[in-house]
């Protein structure tokens, strides 16, 4: 069976093919300021075509900062992007600052994201299907 990062549904596989943070520049970046907002794209991917064309729901993408040292974790965005049943979607997430950790170490805080993908069907009720993806690790840097 291959590897897949959905989990719930038979017979539908998936994989959050990229995970990126991008400073308002629009560089790819993976130490930011605690002072900026900055953006978290992903993108993902559902399979077999036929599966994927069942699914018209909502999908729901929440982005975790988890602290990799002294720290919190925090919820720091989310997004909803519709399911039109093709096989691939992507979302971007502007983070702001007013979400970010505030009790950020002097010396900078070394945090994981952590990517949460959930699917609400046309009745809005919350199915069992849930992908995860982890990383990239990032600095947020107190300047």
């Amino acid at each position: 069976m291959a590897e897949t990062d959905f989990d719930g549904l038979p017979g539908l596989d998936g994989a959050v093919t990229a995970v990126a943070i991008i400073d308002h520049d629009g560089n790819p970046n993976r130490v930011v300021d605690d002072q900026f907002p900055f953006d978290v794209t992903v993108k993902w991917s559902v399979t077999p075509p036929a599966t994927a064309a069942l699914l018209d729901g909502k999908w729901t993408i929440k982005v975790y900062a988890e602290s990799m040292g002294p720290g919190p974790e925090k919820l720091i965005g989310t997004a909803t992007e519709a399911a039109n049943g093709g096989p691939a979607y992507s979302t971007k997430i502007t983070v702001p600052v007013s979400t970010l950790p505030s009790d950020v170490p002097p010396d900078s805080g070394a945090y994981k994201l952590l990517v949460v993908i959930t699917y609400r069907n046309t009745l809005g009720v919350l199915t069992e299907m849930a992908a995860f993806s982890e990383g990239p690790m990032f600095l947020l840097r107190r300047p």
